[in-house]
């Protein structure tokens, strides 16, 4: 998933300055795609005869005349794991002038600074092609320096070499704030953000046996049950692999539990064995004997953070969160609701490239009852997609109802995509594609004024671009060009 930060600077550049200002940052080591693209087309409509850029210049002289559009309205640069854009003459309903951006994706390093170091090259390359313009042009010269010396004094620093870029806010949905806003909300982001880090690495609750496992462990501790190491009952006792795991996690611990042999009632409980030597001569309360001749077993106690996972089901929403998280969607734009106490469902927001995203999980099966509190619940979130993930089995009349009252939406002009999920382990890869989606509707947005000048999607360019070079660099020997295709296609899938 690719995202985009941008910013803006209030001023006028117009079609010559453009493309001087383009030959400068090519001298800076950026390659202008678009207009190295034209050249290319230029010199092969000229058999090779070196003279591509007369004919630029004489292309952009006709379509200045004509005034349907401007020569240069903006461009691109490419690197291996980001790229830089330039936008001229915004039509977002600011004030005309300039905006500069980086495309980047979740590994991409400091996507922050490396906008900063391309807004600094761009105001540097402006004010050296504006000078030169200047001493082309005496009077549109002072014009120029009246405007740069404005823009200076704006940006506070009086330095000639910087200009007063300002910053452009992401969107967040109306819905995503109010879901972030309840009052329980916060309470579950805290505590889900202490066991986050955990999740990431151990993703133990995706594996379905191990959740049944510890489901079990934490069920009959409640019910003040013990769970044996080598049960004597016939029980299946819990595979060695997956204890250690468990115990790897923190999220059991080894316990000795002594019981008088007469009377077969539980004395009390030490951390090892080691800790019987401790107690010397002291004698069972129950029949006098010695201690060390009771019954001691190995027991498996869940710890407090297994409490804290699987109570009121907020490991769902802990887990979510993880998988989001990996996805590149910023912590901060993440939103969970409480569950109601004993409840197995949960509720989780995310707003992914300004698009909000409604999560209802249930850890077990959901059903047409599940389905219609389902819709209700989302008709209160607008605009929001809805993600239906069940840790069991989605019944076929739950996925009517949803498909209907999405179709529904459709009818009054609400366009949603809707996903059922089955199973964590499948969440990941089904919401990816998703959120490609949503990230190549936030580029168009962006970036759809130079579709024109580029003759295709710039959006899905990008998008595609990042993901053929992912599959390269991992080798892949799949179509990858069907791939990427298929990551940036839309539709709803239901």
């Amino acid at each position: 998933m690719l995202f985009v930060e941008s910013r803006a600077l209030d001023r006028q550049v117009d079609g010559a300055a453009r493309t001087a200002l383009l030959e400068k940052l090519e001298d800076r080591g950026l390659t202008p795609l678009i207009r190295a693209s034209r050249l290319s087309l230029f010199d092969l409509a000229l058999l090779k005869s070196d003279r591509a850029r007369e004919m630029e210049a004489a292309v952009a002289a006709r379509m200045e005349v004509e005034g349907d559009a401007p020569y240069v309205r903006g461009e691109l640069f490419c690197f291996r794991d980001y790229a830089h854009f330039l936008v001229f003459d915004g039509a977002d309903g600011e004030t005309a002038g300039v905006r500069a951006g980086v495309i980047y994706e979740t590994e991409t390093a400091d996507p922050s600074q490396k906008l900063e170091e391309f807004c600094q090259t761009v105001g540097d390359a402006l004010r050296s092609a504006e000078g030169e313009a200047r001493g082309a042009n005496p009077r549109a010269g002072d014009d120029a320096g009246d405007v740069a010396r404005a823009g200076d004094g704006a940006n506070g620093s009086g330095s000639r070499s910087s200009f007063a870029w300002r910053a452009r806010e992401s969107r967040v949905p109306e819905s995503f704030r109010r879901f972030a806003e309840e009052n329980e909300a916060p309470l579950l982001a805290t505590r889900g953000e202490m066991v986050e880090g955990w999740l990431r690495t151990a993703g133990m609750l995706e594996d379905t046996e191990a959740r049944r496992w510890l489901v079990r462990l934490h069920e009959s501790h409640q019910e003040g049950r013990v769970t044996s190491l080598r049960p004597e009952d016939g029980s299946e006792p819990i595979p060695d692999a997956l204890l250690t795991r468990f115990a790897g996690a923190g999220l059991v611990r080894r316990e000795i539990l002594v019981s008088c042999r007469k009377a077969g009632r539980a004395l009390f409980r030490l951390p090892s064995p080691d800790a019987l030597a401790v107690l010397g001569s002291a004698v069972c309360s129950e029949c006098g004997a010695s201690v060390g001749d009771e019954k001691a077993e190995e027991i498996v106690v869940p710890t407090s953070l297994t409490t804290t996972l699987l109570q009121d089901s907020s490991w769902l929403t802990t887990h979510l969160r993880a998988i989001l998280s990996k996805l590149g969607v910023p912590d901060n734009q993440i939103a969970a609701r409480q569950a109601e106490a004993g409840a197995s469902d949960a509720q989780l927001m995310a707003n992914v490239c300004g698009e909000p995203f409604l999560f209802l999980l249930r850890d077990g099966d959901w059903a047409a009852a599940h389905a219609r509190r389902a819709t209700e619940e989302h008709a209160h979130a607008d605009d929001a997609h809805l993600v239906v993930i069940a840790t069991g089995k989605v019944a076929d009349d739950a996925r009517q109802r949803l498909r209907e009252y999405v179709r529904r939406l459709a009818r009054g002009g609400r366009e949603i995509e809707l996903l059922v999920v089955e199973g964590l382990e499948s969440a990941r890869a089904e919401l990816q594609p998703a959120f490609e989606r949503a990230s190549e509707r936030a580029l168009s947005a962006e970036l759809w004024e130079l579709d024109a000048s580029l003759g295709m999607s710039v959006g899905f360019l990008m998008l595609a671009r990042a993901r053929l070079l992912r599959a390269h660099e991992a080798g892949e020997l799949t179509d990858v060009a069907a791939a990427a295709a298929s990551a940036v296609a839309g539709g709803m899938e239901m």
